[in-house]
């Protein structure tokens, strides 16, 4: 049975004096790849959703402002379709991580793979966030 949780739900700061977090800045860290969930896009194809991990020791000496467990960023754009395009990069994708390449893939078999990720910023509603645009080869 799951366990009950409490309905009151207490910060310890007041939420009307918290301000938008600072995202992981931009440049190249080392990540490590926690899950992997195919979906299908809005556009009904499908894709790989690719969460990397990367660890607070990776982080610049001068932000302070990163969680102490490390920062998860998820990749949208590994496409699984079967076409020229795709299937090109896929194999990108798969070189960058250092995976088994054939004509048939197992994403459960990326999890603890590496890879450094290029980290920019992006507005998503209203608010600066870290968006991988970059993976390649640690």
């Amino acid at each position: 049975m799951a366990e009950e949780l409490d309905t009151i739900v207490e910060y310890s700061v007041d939420l009307k004096n918290q301000e938008a977090p600072i995202p992981l800045p931009v440049g190249e860290y080392r990540a490590q790849i926690r899950n992997v969930e195919v979906r299908m896009s809005q556009r009904d194809t499908k894709y790989a959703a690719v969460s990397f991990w990367i660890s607070p020791d990776q982080y610049p000496a001068d932000f302070t402002e990163g969680s102490e467990d490390g920062e998860t960023i998820v990749y949208r754009r590994v496409p699984l379709e079967d076409n020229p395009k795709s299937r090109f990069q896929c194999k990108q994708f798969l070189e960058a991580i250092e995976a088994p390449i054939s004509n048939r893939i197992d994403t459960t078999q990326w999890n603890g793979l590496s890879a450094l990720v290029g980290i920019t910023h992006e507005e998503w509603e209203g608010m600066p966030r870290a968006n991988i645009t970059k993976v390649s080869r640690v």
